[in-house]
Formats: C-alpha cells, structure tokens, sequence
C-alpha cells in the first residue's frame, strides 16, 4: 500500500477520523425541546419575522413594520405567514401590481394611405382574475377540454411564464367559461336592445353524438358603422324537428332576446320549415315591427338547392363516381397502400404535391374537390390497377364491380368543368362575411344560363345531366310567384345594376307572359317597401325634431319653434307637390347614372355614405342587404358543436354545449373568416407525420 502525502487533503481527513465508527442510534420520538422557563420551543420558521410580546402571549410583533399579528396555538402560524408575504417593509416582499413595461402591435395608416404595423409601448400590470378570464377565453376559442388546466405541461408553462400565477381546477375554469358566456350574452343583449336596423335569421337542426336535436339560430344584421355581423344567439336542444316544434323554439329565442325587427328567416328546403315559416308568420304579425306582413319572411338556402340541383345532374354518371371514390378510399385506407399509390405516382412522374382526398357523400362539393385531384392521378389509378392485383380484387368485391376504367374517367372529364361552375357560385353564395343577397340573382340566372347551353352539347353523357338539372332547377325558379322578390330588390339596390339590368335578367329568363308578370311584382313590391320605411323614417326624424325643440325654453325660443313648424309645412308641402311629379328619392335613385361595375367596388361603403341624399333608402338598404341567401351560417356551427361534443365530452350539460358554442362564436374577432374548408396544400403538410382522413364543408 503507497504512503499517503501528509500534506494532502484525504491524509488529513483520515488523520481526524475516529479509530471506531460509532453506532447508529435507533429513531424514536423526538424529545421535546424547551425553554428554561419550562415553555416548549418555537420552531415554526415564522418566528424569524416576528418578535415575543412577554406580557402578550396571542399576539406578535412583526420586525420590520411593528404590527401584532395573532399567534395563539389555537389558530397557529398561518397569519404570520400571511403578514410576512404582503408586508411592504419585509425584504421578502414582492409587489404583484408592480407595472411592466409592455410593447403592443397596432396598425397604423400612413398620410399616403399605406398600412403600417408598429410597436406602442404600454404598461402591463400583474391581474389574477384577467388571466383566468384570458385562459377561460383560450380554452372556448381553441375548443381545449377543461382538464387542460391540470395538466402537467400547462402547470409547468405557468410557472416558467407567469409564476405569480396560480392555475385553477377544471372546476374551477368551467365556472369560468360559462360566466365568460353570461357576460358576453349581456353585452350582446344591450347591443340589440340599441340596434336601430333589422335582423334577418338563419337556422337549422341538427343530432349530435348525445342522440339530441338541437337547433343553431343564427342572426345576421348590419350595424349603424355599416359593418355585416354573424351572430349565434341560440343552440339549444329541440324536442323534434317537426315545424311547429322548430317554430315555437325560434320564437320563444328571440323573445328572450327581445328581438321583434326580423326581415327574412333563411331556412333549406325540407318540409318541416316551411310549417316552422307559416308559424313564425302568425306571430310576427302580432309583434311591432313586421314588414309588409311578413310577405318577404321566408329565403329558401341557395347552397342546398344547387346541392339538389347537381345531386340530380349526377344520377346518370353515378357508377363512375361511385368508382372513382372507391379507388381513393382503398388507397386511403392504410398507410401501406398510400405508399404503394405514391410509389405508382413516382413512376408516372406526376409532379403534383398534393393527393387524392376522401369526400362526404351528402356534400356535392367535397366531391367535386375528390374528382378534380383524382383526376389528376388518373395514370396513377390506372398503373395501380396493373401492378397490384389486390387493389383490383378489392375493388371488384365493391358494388361498383371493379375500379374505374378509361370511359369513367373520360365521363368525369367531361362534366367536371360543368360542375365547377356549380362549386363556384356555392361557395360564393355560402358566404357569411360579406354581402352576398346583391348577386344572388345574377349567380343563379347565370347558372340557368349554362344549363340550357349544355342541353344541347354534343357530348351525350353532359347533355344528361344539363335535362336532369334543368328539371330540378325550373322546379324552384320557373314559378314567378313563388320567388323572393327581396332578391331582386337587393339587385335593384345594387347602384351598379339598378332596375335597368333588373328587367334584363327577367326577360332573359322567362318568356313573355312570366317576364312582365315578375317585373310587375318587383316593381310593386319595390314601391310598397319603399312607402314602408318612408312612413318610419319620416316618423323618426319628426320625432326627432320634437324631441329636439321641446328642450329650448323661453319665449324667444317658442317663437323659433314656431317658425321651424311653418318651415317644416313648407318642406312637406313641397315634398307632396314633387312626388304628384314622380320625383321621390326612389325616382331620383334609379334616375341616377349607375356606378362602375369594378370588382374592388364596396357596395356597404357606397351606401354608408348616402345618407344625405337617400335616407330612406340607406335605411332599407341596410335592412334587406344583411340577408344570407344560404344556411350554411347556421350549419357551420354544427362542425363547432360535433367537435366540442365529440366521444369523449358526450356528458356536457345541453347549457354547458350552448356556452362554448355561442361563446366561440361572439369572441371570434369578426373579420376573420370561419376557414371551414382547407386547402390540400396544408392537409398534405400536416400528413408528413401521421395518417389522418380529410373532410370538407362549405366555405364561409
């Protein structure tokens, strides 16, 4: 064994060291430890803070700013403690309301009229109850479950961003996000009690994974700075989707929200709607605030007559169809037949990124999208249908009876451009963001256009489906009379159509005898809405004037009153003697030259600043350009509600659904468009790492 170096550290250790190790006592109970006074010992680390009152034993002294805190055995330490930590002498002491410096993006708009985005300094202050009010508010938009809080990662991410901090229970945080409900429900309420314009309705039913029907009421409505709204006011479970059932739910919804200035209710075409409509009828009528008794209340969905429309036009090709989404389904099946499909795409030196996507058979759309990319990979299917026998067998095993072959795929070319201008004018109507009752008319009347060009196309199969979609499409727009002429009067308000190209489109569509009948009930229902609102307006703004009068004292002022009374007569009399003439406001409108039919063109800016020179136009424009002629607003609330009610949260309360529905919804910031439909670039992106299937709705 070497000697060790005296000098180093491990040979004096050694040196210190005891020959024999001594034995390790046994652990029993802890001896209690006194003072001399026989008093047992304070060793609660509270004591460091705080002094002994000799003649006072409930109470202590705190060193830094000399308050008596309690301290007695029966109610220990915790006071202490509590003092310590809010005590502003105490080292310890940590300010929470102390501001921080923050820097906010706001945009800015430049003297030259560019968009800017710049950095504004502003103070942040440390708030317990706004950051539990901001987290209720993530968890309704992102649509996160109320474990989210408890979970160790969020826990953690708290501590590391905001320590001070403390995140709260799932219990917590739903009471939280249903009271962020009620307070947004409140704001919401007081705003329409203060909305001078109409609201027009969308609604639809729908049967979650609870088995419960529920019905989404959707309000659509332009406020006084002339921007489009979108707001769910209802989504409550429903007994039935029986009309007098949906009727009355409707009703009693807009009684509790006090809403009674309803123009249109937009509804699809089942059956059930139209007794809900005749319901809704009779009791609007008894309210203040009708128009023309109602006349104009029901819009059909556009969105779902074209789905009819084209439903219709595919019968005839249907086996091709059925084959083509076969073939994607076998190859979106596995994550191996995907590879063997890509390999096959390699060899075919196809160079399109994306791939093929599945569909939802009830949405003609999303299978317009599946044919348009199958399309794409037609030598694809056809290398797969050669290589790999077991795609063939698979496929022959289908009620197809075998995978699509050269005269199928010929057949889906030739009508997949006649169904895109289908898709087009769709998604187009299916708009909630923006005006879309303006070109409603020229939308359809342009596809009637289209349909009677292809009847008589040479290709025989296209010609088939152009006679199947013209039945269908003559069934609900042949009838003059049982058309909404709020369209055509949408149209009309339109200052870059007018009554002129009005009239064009009709007799561009109906012969003789149904054009002048349909221009002659425009032009009626033009005249009587007209006279309607002038009633109002004028009653309003003579109110107004009253109100406005009735404030002035003095005998002086009573002469003026006077005065302006004689003014007004004059004004009124001259008014009588220029409408004997013809020239009212609606005259001089129409008379007007029309403006530029330019694409940039902003039809609710134009009218935002007639106000001065038509008022009582401006006023029924706001009201009748706010109808969505689709109901798919109200549809599009589904897709929220069977993702917040999927297989794991299917015992959330009916209230508790509404909450996060509704909530969602009015938190959204409004000029953010609900991106229902995802481009295939992104869905491919997502897809590099896992298998997933595709579904596309409408697009908002």
């Amino acid at each position: 064994m070497p000697e060790l170096d005296h000098d180093s550290d491990e040979a004096q250790v050694l040196e210190k060291a005891p020959k024999t190790w001594p034995k390790k006592k046994k652990v029993g109970k802890k001896p209690k430890v006194e003072n001399e006074g026989g008093k047992r010992k304070k060793t609660s680390n509270a004591w460091d803070n705080f002094n002994v009152i000799p003649t006072d034993e409930n109470h202590a002294k705190c060193v830094y700013c000399g308050t008596l805190i309690s301290c007695s055995a029966r109610n220990g330490t915790n006071a202490m403690n509590r003092h310590t930590d809010r005590c502003k002498k105490s080292p310890f002491f940590k300010d929470k309301t102390q501001t921080i410096l923050d820097f906010e993006s706001r945009t800015k708009i430049n003297t030259d009229g560019s968009v800017e985005t710049v950095n504004i300094p502003k103070l942040w202050r440390f708030d317990h109850d706004e950051i539990r009010k901001a987290l209720a508010k993530m968890l309704i938009l992102d649509e996160l479950p109320f474990a989210f809080v408890e979970r160790e990662g969020f826990r953690q991410f708290c501590k590391v961003a905001i320590p001070q901090f403390v995140p709260p229970s799932r219990s917590t945080i739903t009471r939280d996000c249903y009271g962020l409900f009620i307070e947004q429900r409140k704001k919401l309420k007081d705003f329409f009690n203060n909305l001078s314009s109409r609201v027009c309705l969308t609604t639809d039913t729908w049967t979650s994974g609870q088995n419960l029907s529920y019905m989404c009421l959707t309000a659509h409505f332009i406020d006084d700075d002339w921007k489009l709204h979108k707001r769910i006011i209802n989504f409550c479970p429903v007994a039935g989707h029986s009309g007098e059932l949906i009727g009355k739910s409707v009703g009693k919804c807009l009684l509790e929200w006090n809403l009674k200035r309803i123009l249109t209710v937009t509804v699809d075409n089942a059956s059930s709607n139209d007794l809900a409509i005749k319901y809704l009828k009779k009791i609007f009528n008894l309210w203040d605030g009708c128009v023309l008794d109602s006349e104009f209340l029901h819009m059909r969905c556009a969105a779902h007559i074209l789905n009819l429309v084209v439903k219709d036009g595919l019968k005839d090709v249907n086996v091709s169809v059925l084959k083509v989404r076969a073939a994607v389904k076998y190859v979106r099946s596995s994550p191996s037949r995907l590879q063997k499909f890509k390999s096959c795409v390699e060899e075919e030196k196809i160079t399109c990124k994306g791939l093929v996507c599945l569909d939802v058979e009830t949405r003609w759309n999303s299978t317009y999208l599946m044919l348009k990319t199958a399309l794409v990979f037609r030598k694809a299917f056809k290398n797969m249908k050669t290589k790999f026998s077991p795609y063939t067998k698979e496929l022959m095993k289908q009620p197809v009876g075998g995978a699509p072959d050269d005269e199928d795929w010929d057949k889906i070319q030739s009508f997949l451009p006649f169904l895109e201008i289908f898709y087009n004018a769709t998604l187009k109507l299916s708009g909630s963001r923006y005006v879309t009752g303006n070109t409603f008319v020229e939308e359809i009347y342009d596809i009637g256009y289209t349909i009677y060009d292809y009847v008589s196309d040479p290709n025989e199969d296209v010609k088939n489906m152009a006679n199947q979609m013209k039945l269908k499409f003559d069934k609900y727009w042949s009838n003059v009379r049982n058309i909404n002429i709020l369209m055509f009067i949408a149209l009309i308000l339109d200052p870059r159509n007018k009554m002129k190209y009005t009239e064009h489109i009709v007799r561009n569509s109906y012969d003789a005898s149904n054009s002048y009948t349909l221009c002659q009930c425009i032009q009626d229902a033009l005249n009587s809405l007209y006279d309607c609102y002038a009633k109002k307006v004028g009653s309003s703004s003579t109110n107004i004037a009253s109100s406005s009068q009735s404030e002035k004292g003095g005998k002086e002022q009573t002469r003026g009153g006077n005065q302006s009374r004689l003014r007004d007569s004059f004004v009124r009399e001259s008014g009588n003697e220029e409408s004997s003439k013809g020239v009212t406001e609606l005259e001089k409108y129409l008379g007007d030259k029309l403006e530029p039919n330019d694409d940039s063109f902003d039809i609710l800016t134009w009218w935002s600043a007639q106000g001065k020179t038509y008022p009582i136009l401006m006023t029924m424009a706001r009201d009748i350009l706010a109808i969505p002629v689709s109901s798919v607003a109200s549809e599009s609330a589904f897709s929220t509600g069977g993702r917040v009610l999927d297989s794991f949260r299917t015992s959330l309360s009916t209230k508790m659904v509404e909450a996060l529905v509704c909530g969602q919804d009015w938190m959204r910031k409004s000029n953010v468009p609900i991106t229902i439909e995802e481009s295939l670039l992104e869905l491919e992106n997502l897809e590099e790492g896992y298998f997933i299937n595709f579904i596309y709705y409408f697009l908002l």
